[in-house]
């Protein structure tokens, strides 16, 4: 029953503090910059940064995940994949037809690139800033997590551009891997909870500076944007290593 409680606890923590009012509207305000959007990050962040301290408010949350949750150091290797699923959702989503979304392809591209450029750059400043060390004891790049931060970006992009129909399973995804962070023991608590709150600052961000863009590259809102995508796949014998390299080209 207690690890049930810390299960759900850890769930619900941030998708209550993330709660927003839906945002699918399509008047010119929509990406203006409103107080209220740095409610939810500002409670995160405090909350992230306070775990620092030996004496926080997620302290006996943390005593629950050392002492209970996977005793026998089982790894799972899905985090490191599913937390790019919420960006990826957020670029395809509009191509399937009868979804609504608020921006173009054009826009959604910028706001993604221009959110987890900004997200990557703060992780890794305060990653090696802070230099606290992780759980397993491996580094000392623990302050904050990555991959929650990639995710939390990701879920909020779609919370932004579909509403809270598409966004709440993209939460839900990158929520699991806060809880998968912790569980690895790759994260403390904190770090989880300060990487979903700089995720979702970063995503607001994105948006925020889309008018900014459209002028920088003078870019018609009205003009509908024709995405021209070329993929070629590799694979190196070498490494053993397949993928798949894509460009697109925004007219």
């Amino acid at each position: 029953m207690k690890r049930i409680c810390l299960i759900l606890s850890f769930f619900l923590v941030p998708l209550v503090a993330v709660a927003q009012q839906d945002s699918t509207q399509t008047d010119d305000n929509m990406y203006r910059f409103q107080p209220k959007q740095l409610i939810a990050p500002a409670v995160l962040l405090s909350l992230g940064v306070w775990g620092l301290a030996e004496d926080n408010p997620v302290s006996w949350l943390e005593e629950k995940a050392r002492s209970e949750m996977n005793p026998h150091s089982h790894h799972c290797k899905a985090d490191e994949y599913i937390q790019f699923v919420p960006t990826a959702s957020h670029l395809v989503l509009g191509f399937i037809p009868g979804v609504k979304h608020r921006s173009n392809f054009r826009d959604r591209v910028l706001a993604s690139a221009t959110a987890n450029l900004l997200m990557a750059g703060i992780t890794n400043t305060v990653k090696y800033t802070v230099r606290e060390r992780r759980p397993d004891s491996s580094k000392c790049n623990s302050f904050f997590s990555g991959h929650t931060a990639t995710a939390f970006t990701g879920a909020e992009l779609v919370r932004i551009e579909y509403g809270w129909g598409y966004g709440a399973a993209a939460y839900a995804m990158a929520t699991s891997v806060g809880f998968l962070r912790v569980y690895n023991k790759r994260h403390w608590v904190g770090d989880v909870l300060a990487g979903a709150g700089v995720g979702i600052l970063c995503a607001n961000a994105g948006y925020w500076m889309l008018p900014v863009w459209h002028k920088l590259f003078k870019i018609d809102k009205k003009k509908k944007s024709k995405p021209t995508v070329v993929a070629a796949p590799f694979y190196t014998q070498e490494e053993k290593a397949a993928g798949l390299s894509c460009s697109i080209l925004l007219e």
